[in-house]
């Protein structure tokens, strides 16, 4: 009698949530195909060649690579800016930071270079480097560089205690260049050639890892990268920035993206991909929360979720990964947890419980393709679990049962609290920078280049 009336006390609900996050996932996918089109189709790499005209003028066969993708949807780089899981957005990256310090460096010693023939000049090479012996403005020696001196820009102006150092790398966007007849006269005595000649190159930010190069608007829009004309040198723009869009981060170069694990819940790699996730949430999520109620259903789903892509930013930071891959994971947790929750009710229990383990390992294998992450899978399985047996409705057998009950409750609650706090501290303190069989447990390259680095190459060919 007292099982009859708990199960007269359950109440039925209706899948408001369901609905809602399966709309929210088509419109942004959507709007995404809308604004940013498809991306190349494929596995593996896909190459673009062209011709192009480079900081040198000359024309010259430019070849290129992205990453394709079979699930027919943007490419990698605008799902990254759509809200994709990307740890070099979510935190400070050290690899990167130390590549962009290294191209400070090598940028520190470059200086202006001004073709002979007037057709123009741009910082690669060492040909107007200032010195001791013949030193710029206020007797710098780091320089020159086309386009911008201290003493030709009035906003910001060079004046103490605002003087700009006598590090390029540390020179400020001139806002108001002010060219005077000095300036103008400049090429007769060679005092401000590169002030007075046409710069032809600009900072390029290229692929995703925020590499920076000087090069012509028209070989930067070929390579789609972000062309910074207002900028002299690298050091004055932050291509992470480019690469990362959304919201800017709070402190200059310093990404705090981490509302990206749950934002990438709502992106999908492509067609294919939603129509997945749709499936799995209309065949089990909404009866699921039919029983269970949006509320308890839209914690699991978004706390799986959650907790899945924090692991996978720490063992796989530099794959951007989108989609509820955790989130579904979460969900099967929560239909296992009913399984046993229900085992003396059923009529074939085991016989249930093995078709939803075959079920896990099925979409397990999945996640060996692009886009969609085992670390996820995992994780979510397992916060989802805890979370599942803490909020679902429960049915007791007497009142020890529920007393043990109750005391499982608590535990699953504290460890869920614990594994999210001990993910987002390893996060940070610790992240997974080199680790080769982690890619494997994620993504097995059935083809060439089928699991390859989701970041750009470009490589000159020859030249024309």
């Amino acid at each position: 009698e007292d099982v009859a009336r708990q199960l007269d006390e359950l109440t039925d609900y209706r899948p408001y949530f369901t609905w809602w996050v399966s709309t929210v996932q088509t419109l942004v996918l959507l709007l995404s195909l809308l604004c940013y089109g498809f991306g190349p189709v494929g596995f593996g790499r896909h190459t673009h060649t062209g011709q192009v005209m480079l900081k040198s003028l000359s024309l010259q066969q430019v070849e290129w690579e992205e990453p394709a993708s079979f699930w027919l949807g943007p490419r990698a780089a605008d799902l990254i800016h759509l809200g994709a899981k990307f740890a070099p957005c979510m935190r400070r990256d050290a690899r990167i930071a130390r590549a962009i310090a290294a191209s400070a460096r090598r940028e520190r010693d470059t200086a202006c270079c001004i073709r002979n023939d007037d057709s123009g000049c741009n910082t690669i090479s060492t040909w107007k480097k200032w010195s001791s012996g013949d030193s710029g403005p206020g007797g710098r020696i780091s320089g020159s560089v086309c386009g911008l001196d201290p003493k030709f820009c009035e906003a910001p102006r060079s004046i103490a205690p605002h003087e700009w150092p006598d590090d390029i790398t540390k020179w400020p966007i001139c806002r108001k260049s002010v060219l005077d007849g000095s300036a103008a006269a400049g090429r007769a005595g060679h005092a401000a050639e590169h002030m007075a000649c046409e710069v032809i190159a600009h900072p390029c930010c290229i692929g995703v890892h925020g590499q920076c190069v000087i090069t012509t608007s028209e070989h930067c829009s070929f390579v789609k990268g972000h062309f910074h004309e207002e900028a002299s040198l690298c050091s004055q723009v932050s291509c992470l920035d480019d690469v990362c869009g959304m919201l800017p981060f709070m402190r200059r170069r310093r990404p705090d993206q981490l509302y990206r694990a749950w934002t990438s819940l709502f992106v999908h790699a492509g067609l294919l991909h939603l129509a997945a996730t749709l499936a799995l949430q209309w065949l089990f999520m909404r009866d699921l929360e039919k029983m269970a109620g949006p509320v308890r259903i839209a914690v699991i789903y978004l706390g799986s979720g959650v907790a899945g892509n924090m692991a996978s930013a720490i063992f796989e930071p530099y794959r951007a990964e989108v989609g509820p891959a955790g989130s579904h994971f979460g969900l099967l947790a929560c239909l296992i947890v009913e399984v046993i929750g229900a085992w003396h009710l059923l009529k074939h229990p085991k016989r249930s419980l093995m078709k939803l383990i075959g079920l896990a390992m099925s979409l397990f294998l999945l996640g060996l393709l692009p886009w969609i992450d085992n670390f996820a899978h995992v994780f979510g399985f397992v916060f989802g679990f805890l979370l599942s047996y803490a909020l679902l409705p429960f049915i007791t057998f007497g009142p020890y049962e529920r007393r043990r009950k109750i005391v499982l409750v608590w535990v699953c609650m504290v460890s869920a609290a614990g594994m999210l706090c001990a993910l987002i501290t390893l996060f940070y303190a610790a992240p997974a920078y080199e680790c080769t069989a982690c890619a494997y447990f994620t993504c097995v390259p059935f083809a060439p280049d089928m699991c390859a680095s989701q970041d750009v190459r470009v490589r000159q060919i020859d030249g024309v």
